[in-house]
């Protein structure tokens, strides 16, 4: 019933009314937060910080936790899925099933996220662009079965539109995954550098100057 109740009230349209229905059914939703028309079953427990935004037609689904920070934003049309990959007796992980954002973290329209094994964006990170997929789950050709894999986003790192990444993808801080690359399962992409091409590589050093990071237009 109490999913059947979140339901209904992602698919009111945003109003301080909405976000204390969702707090009446057990969630944590700040007064300012605004949440867009969405589609959302199977998710366990939303804990959105002030100033969030969530904008229309976003799909979450077989989530136990979708985390999101002060002045961050999940724009439009994603879809945002926590069962895949997952087997009975697998060992249980802090981010299992779980979208994590940290504060002024940034997804913008269209991408496919995978977060059975977890995705974690940490502060001033970015999902840039359109039609990224990111996989936390994929075949294990040594031992067998489903390997499954938290992606990881570190501070201030930037993935371009169009990238596919891959279980275990660990992006450094200031790093930067150029747009149309692919990264292998357990790649670790370097700090402060460009990275580009499928398989991804290292190509230069990179800063993003500070403002770059406080311009909403970056998506």
């Amino acid at each position: 019933m109490r999913d059947r109740l979140t339901t209904l009230a992602f698919l009111l349209p945003p109003s301080r009314l909405k976000n204390r229905l969702l707090n009446l059914l057990g969630h944590a939703v700040h007064p300012s937060a605004v949440i867009g028309i969405c589609l959302v079953h199977g998710v366990a427990r939303f804990e959105l910080a002030e100033g969030v935004r969530i904008g229309h037609f976003n799909h979450f689904a077989g989530l136990s936790l979708v985390k999101v920070g002060a002045q961050s934003r999940i724009v439009m049309y994603n879809s945002i899925h926590g069962g895949s990959g997952l087997e009975p007796g697998a060992e249980p992980t802090p981010e299992q099933m779980s979208l994590l954002m940290g504060t002024q973290a940034h997804i913008i329209s269209s991408h496919y996220l995978d977060c059975g094994g977890g995705l974690v964006l940490a502060d001033r990170s970015w999902i840039t662009g359109i039609r990224s997929t990111i996989l936390t789950h994929a075949f294990d050709p040594q031992e067998g079965g489903v390997l499954l894999q938290p992606v990881r986003l570190e501070e201030g790192a930037v993935i371009s539109t169009s990238c596919t990444m891959l279980p275990g993808t660990v992006v450094g801080e200031g790093a930067v995954l150029a747009a149309g690359s692919t990264t292998w399962t357990g790649q670790q992409l370097q700090s402060g550098h460009l990275h580009g091409g499928t398989p991804a590589r290292r190509i230069s050093p990179i800063e993003i100057p500070a403002q770059a990071y406080e311009r909403r237009g970056l998506g």
